[in-house]
């Protein structure tokens, strides 16, 4: 009885003995948690970051501003993310200001000015909604900016049509065309009124490339860069500061600075049309293809471009380019009528 009631307990300190053995030396298993980053919101017209997430996929728009000496200094003029700069006639020239983010339109900018159609056609490129106070008509051979936004159909606000999104600046002691505001934060508001498509249609949207840390352009310095758009305008003058690595210029009377300078020659026509008793010599761009330059952190290289459905940018290698991020200005320039561009 003895040896069986210490055989029972023989086995149980085994049995005991082994469980905790097997308990010390089962194998133990980790897992690491990994997080996926979601992918930076980035600006569409600039590639910076930090851009508004409900803004994303969302079509831009495209302001008028004039640039006649009395217009100057523009307000709002550091505001925009794309500016875009032409001849429009007289040996005028006139802007067309770009924003991907209409709901971050500042209060005042302007003053506001007219359509002509090379710079309607410009804003299609984008996919934009075009704002302006007036526009050119069509005569004879000359298909006016109004022509050209019933033609294609532009979703567009218009000045002369009134409403509370437009006014007249007081402070200034210039003609009344020289003094008409859009002010900015009403914006959102007036294209909700206007019923307006607001989500971007992808083969009419221009898809800028950025780099992701500052790159030169080319191969060639220019540290200085002046373009004059024909043979009857001023010249827009630029000078690169090594310290911001951007380009300045003074000719608005404030300093404006761009990241990025593009650019594009263009062939021109000038059509002369009937206007309040005499004659208008309006000229327009032919928005096709051309040759150009892209200038940035001091540097340039020559470029090609094409403007179909959207604008297209590559090097001479049919390469596309790569911008680097932030601002950029887009001058327009006659091949043909006397369009220049000098580098310092």
């Amino acid at each position: 009885m003895k040896k069986s009631i210490s055989l029972i307990l023989a086995v149980i300190m085994a049995f005991v003995l082994f469980g905790c053995s097997a308990k010390e030396e089962a194998p133990t298993t980790t897992t690491t948690e990994t997080t996926t980053q979601p992918p930076a919101v980035v600006n569409p017209l600039t590639g910076e970051e930090g851009y508004n997430k409900n803004a994303v996929d969302v079509r831009p728009v495209a302001i008028v501003v004039e640039n006649a000496p009395a217009a100057r200094p523009q307000w709002g003029l550091s505001t925009p993310d794309i500016i875009v700069e032409g001849e429009v006639e007289g040996g005028i020239s006139r802007m067309l200001w770009l924003y991907a983010d209409y709901t971050s339109v500042p209060e005042k900018i302007g003053p506001i000015r007219s359509a002509r159609p090379s710079f309607v056609e410009f804003s299609e490129l984008f996919d934009s909604i075009y704002i302006h106070w007036g526009g050119s008509h069509s005569k004879g051979d000359y298909i006016g900016g109004y022509g050209r936004i019933k033609r294609d159909d532009v979703d567009h606000i218009d000045g002369m049509d009134g409403g509370e999104l437009f006014g007249r600046d007081t402070t200034r002691s210039v003609s009344s065309e020289h003094r008409g505001i859009l002010k900015g934060k009403k914006l959102p508001s007036a294209i909700d009124k206007k019923g307006f498509r607001t989500e971007i249609n992808s083969s009419d949207f221009t898809k800028l490339s950025f780099n992701d840390d500052v790159t030169n352009a080319g191969a060639q310095q220019a540290p200085k860069v002046n373009v004059k758009f024909s043979s009857r305008t001023d010249t827009r003058k630029f000078t690169f500061n090594s310290e911001d690595k951007m380009y300045h210029t003074s000719d608005w009377k404030d300093d404006v600075k761009f990241e990025n300078i593009l650019v594009l020659n263009d062939k021109t026509t000038y059509i002369t049309t009937p206007y309040k008793g005499s004659t208008t010599t309006y000229l327009n761009y032919t928005l096709d293809s051309g040759d150009g330059y892209y200038i940035s952190n001091g540097t340039m290289i020559p470029i090609k471009w094409s403007a179909d459905d959207t604008l297209k940018i590559t090097d001479e290698n049919s390469k596309e380019i790569s911008l680097n991020q932030g601002r950029t200005y887009i001058a327009l320039a006659s091949s043909n009528n006397g369009g220049k561009i000098t580098f310092e």
